[in-house]
């Protein structure tokens, strides 16, 4: 479906020059994560969350220009080539991550940042102040786009608002589709939020008490978004969904 610059400001609050940015981005050539689309941006979480988390930057102090620049954008496209190809060949996720870590060092202004993920993504201690990652592996499986920030300019103060949005943002949208998915996950194997969490009250709680908490961030950051959060988790029954497969239906 094709979304307009103005449907990116009025049902998400993006900044319009950050949204006609994107709207009028020719599909990449040769990228796996575009192949057979014909539109940069569509309807779809894994698509929208592009713009979304650019304009969530720009609300955090990023100038627009850095987010409008050329190492941002491609080294953001070029991310997202890695993942499907994770996706599509199978490859394991720290191969993913290391191919991004090695595409972020080669235009990367930020040493501090990006040593920081390589720490994230190995398993070893990230600086003080930096919280990097959450208690569950389903909801890090993105924190690949992290990288991202490596061509920006920022302190670990900074660091801290950029990685509280990216969370608040990311977590919701992987609760949501994670509860969509719990059967075939199960059924395949594949991380899973609410498996992680435990498929039972306690489970239930922890997952609601995660999304209360992103949705209070994201109140503050982002209204416009955090009131579309709002109504799709009014129609997302998560300790039912849960309860379901608890009682093994």
């Amino acid at each position: 479906m094709f979304l307009s610059k103005d449907d990116l400001k009025l049902g998400f609050g993006i900044d319009l020059d950050i949204a006609a940015h994107y709207v009028d981005r020719a599909v990449p050539e040769g990228n796996l994560y575009w192949k057979g689309r014909h539109l940069y941006v569509n309807t779809m979480p894994g698509f929208i969350f592009m713009p979304v988390f650019t304009d969530l930057l720009r609300r955090c102090g990023v100038r627009k220009e850095l987010l409008l620049s050329a190492p941002f954008i491609e080294l953001a496209e070029a991310v997202m080539h890695s993942a499907a190809e994770q996706e599509v060949e199978g490859r394991s996720m720290i191969s993913h991550y290391e191919e991004c870590l090695e595409l972020a060092r080669r235009v990367s202004v930020n040493p501090f940042f990006l040593d920081a993920l390589d720490a994230h993504f190995h398993g070893r201690p990230v600086p003080d102040g930096l919280k990097l990652g959450t208690p569950f592996r389903s909801l890090n499986r993105a924190d690949a786009y992290l990288c991202v920030l490596c061509v920006l300019p920022f302190d670990a103060g900074q660091a801290a608002r950029y990685l509280e949005a990216w969370y608040a943002m990311i977590t919701v949208y992987l609760i949501t589709d994670d509860l969509e998915d719990i059967r075939q996950d199960l059924r395949e194997q594949e991380d899973n939020v609410a498996i992680e969490a435990g498929l039972n009250e306690e489970g239930a709680k922890v997952i609601e008490g995660m999304v209360a908490k992103a949705m209070e961030v994201m109140d503050h950051v982002n209204p416009v978004l955090a009131n579309r959060f709002e109504h799709k988790l009014h129609y997302t029954d998560i300790r039912g969904i849960i309860r379901s497969f608890a009682q093994g239906s």
